[in-house]
């Protein structure tokens, strides 16, 4: 197999509402943003060195020719889980539900430590918040 560098890596989330997922990342999750870019809707978001890049759905693109970009369609199915890795999950999971972040369930503490809990994007993406043992 063929090796490369890789200069970044990152993953690129399609979402129904630019400006809602934009807001939940950049203000409830702290991500940092990159750029953004109007037409179409389109935003770079870095987190310990993590690139995450938003798009929204629904617009197509010369360089992937019978590819539409959709958010998901049932929130019950992931295919895709965001980490975030905390120093402290509990206090995390207190400012983002002061945001009114939706959660799946209270924090769990494993029977090998650490803490961790998954709350959901608006487009039911999910992302786990963990502390680890």
């Amino acid at each position: 197999m063929a090796r490369f560098a890789v200069r970044r890596a990152g993953a690129i989330l399609a979402v129904s509402s630019f400006e809602r997922s934009l807001a939940f990342y950049r203000d409830a999750l702290g991500f940092e943003l990159e750029a953004v870019y109007e037409d179409p809707p389109y935003a770079t978001l870095v987190s310990a060195g993590a690139r995450i890049s938003l798009a929204e759905q629904g617009h197509p693109a010369e360089d992937r020719p019978g590819i539409a970009l959709a958010a998901p369609a049932d929130r019950g199915v992931a295919s895709v889980v965001l980490v975030l890795e905390v120093d402290d999950a509990a206090e995390v999971h207190g400012r983002l539900a002061a945001e009114g972040v939706d959660f799946l369930a209270e924090p769990y503490r494993p029977p090998w430590g650490g803490v961790r809990f998954f709350c959901v994007d608006p487009d039911g993406y999910l992302v786990e918040i963990e502390q680890p043992a």
